[in-house]
């Protein structure tokens, strides 16, 4: 057992214990904890995946980030080209595995890795670059670099797994880009610390927009 992933993610196995859920839950560390990138600013990212479609509702600090899905879930997003599944199973710290699912799934992954598609990336990227746009509009700065943070993050992993590189937490994307694309990796470095005024996140939806183009 890996004891500093226990202890981040300690809230939610305590909130599970108490609705009698931690002999069928599988509970999961990852994001940048998982990896070991963590600042000032991250959450702490944890995914339960539960035997059936029933979610619950759990008592946690606001700093940690829950994601909850049903096995068949996982897997289909898994086979659909998630990189969000594909990324878990590499890089995810199991804390709670009861009846060694997880185990199984990652033993499955390695001997027959799935290799995400970037194209929906691009697209969410897209539609996130709107709204940016239209929080720029009505003067609001702060959500709007969130939104574009987002929008960032996309395109730097389509543009990560269309040259063949899987893409690392967020924390981490910056370097790898570095080579591949370093006007993208200076932008998402410079919204992941949230130092870009209105004039800055302009000019990164016109970078952003032209690295989806080039894809």
């Amino acid at each position: 057992m890996n004891e500093v992933a226990e202890r981040k993610t300690a809230p939610v196995l305590d909130a599970l214990a108490l609705l009698g859920k931690s002999d069928s839950a599988t509970v999961v560390l990852v994001g940048s904890g998982a990896r070991d990138t963590m600042h000032g600013r991250s959450d702490i990212d944890v995914l339960i995946i539960h035997e059936d479609d029933h979610r619950i509702r759990l008592d946690r600090p606001g700093y940690i980030h829950l994601q909850q899905q049903s096995r068949t879930r996982f897997l289909k997003r898994l086979e659909n080209g998630d990189d969000y599944p594909a990324w878990a199973l590499r890089f995810g710290i199991p804390v709670r595995d009861p009846c060694g699912w997880w185990a199984e799934q990652v033993a499955a992954e390695l001997d027959y890795p799935h290799w995400p598609d970037w194209r929906p990336k691009a697209d969410y990227a897209r539609k996130r670059i709107v709204v940016s746009g239209e929080l720029l509009d009505v003067g609001d700065v702060d959500a709007a670099s969130e939104e574009m943070m987002f929008a960032a993050s996309h395109v730097a992993r389509a543009v990560l797994l269309r040259h063949g590189k899987f893409p690392l937490s967020r924390m981490e994307l910056p370097s790898q880009l570095e080579e591949l694309a370093p006007d993208l990796a200076c932008l998402l470095a410079r919204l992941i610390v949230g130092n870009l005024d209105s004039d800055g996140l302009r000019s990164g939806e016109i970078l952003l927009i032209r690295h989806i183009d080039q894809l």
